[in-house]
């Protein structure tokens, strides 16, 4: 599947490949049988308009394999914890109602040795800061996501380095559930590529009681005109297509 960013490449000799993704700078080279990354962000150095060279200072980090290779993949990712999300506007969702949501979170880039598929580097397109989601005897160490959960998408700036994410939440308890923020683990998502936009199949969230596990449900649909042709990425985790979690209790959030 080729495309502007993602897809294999093939280093020459000492010569830099440069990738920019968000925030995010990458620059990349083949020297010597090893490939060379580095990297920056937008804060950390001021980018000369049609320099494409890293900054003097930058530093590299640098890879030896025994199958050398100057071909690398470059994919989207999702991000490596779960995101605490929060909701376009506070929401009542009454008992046996179910609404479909939407919310775009960043990505994570994604360096392999195109040979063998060995991962070479992650990093986030955009910085994201840390919260923990959770009481201060049972909780987990989460993104704080600057996005918003919306009922739809039709506005909203498209942008490459933005995954967008379909979710269908079911009140299935005999209270009212006030939809504010909540829980986004995206561990087991797919990610496929349509237009040039990003786009993951879709989860499924059951709200059982405010004190109660909801139910996370990886349905593998997919939004309507994407095929599984289309896909990108694979699941960070391969496990099993549902799992029992806390995800809208009011817990304690603490930015790191």
């Amino acid at each position: 599947m080729k495309h502007e960013i993602w897809g294999d490449r093939s280093l020459t000799e000492n010569q830099v490949e440069y990738i920019t993704v968000g925030d995010l700078h990458l620059w990349i080279k083949y020297r010597n049988e090893e490939v060379w990354i580095a990297h920056a962000y937008n804060d950390e150095f001021e980018q000369k308009a049609g320099s494409d060279q890293p900054p003097q200072n930058v530093e590299w980090s640098r890879w030896a394999h025994k199958n050398s290779s100057a071909d690398i993949t470059v994919t989207p990712a999702y991000p490596d914890r779960p995101l605490v999300l929060h909701s376009e506007y506070n929401l009542k969702v009454s008992p046996e109602t179910r609404i479909q949501i939407f919310t775009r979170i960043p990505i994570w880039v994604r360096i392999s040795l195109a040979n063998n598929n060995y991962q070479l580097m992650e990093l986030p397109a955009i910085k994201l800061s840390r919260t923990w989601f959770g009481t201060f005897i049972e909780g987990e160490l989460c993104y704080h996501a600057t996005t918003k959960a919306r009922r739809d998408l039709s506005h909203v700036d498209k942008k490459p380095y933005f995954v967008s994410c379909p979710i269908k939440i079911d009140n299935k308890s005999d209270e009212e559930l006030t939809f504010s923020n909540f829980c986004f683990r995206v561990e087991r998502l797919s990610m496929y590529l349509h237009d040039d936009e990003l786009w993951a199949d879709e989860t499924q969230i059951i709200f059982q009681g405010e004190e109660l596990n909801s139910e996370v449900i990886m349905t593998g649909k997919l939004p309507d005109g994407i095929t599984t042709k289309q896909l990108l990425t694979k699941p960070r985790r391969q496990v099993q297509k549902s799992l029992a979690t806390r995800t809208f209790k009011r817990f304690l959030k603490i930015d790191l």
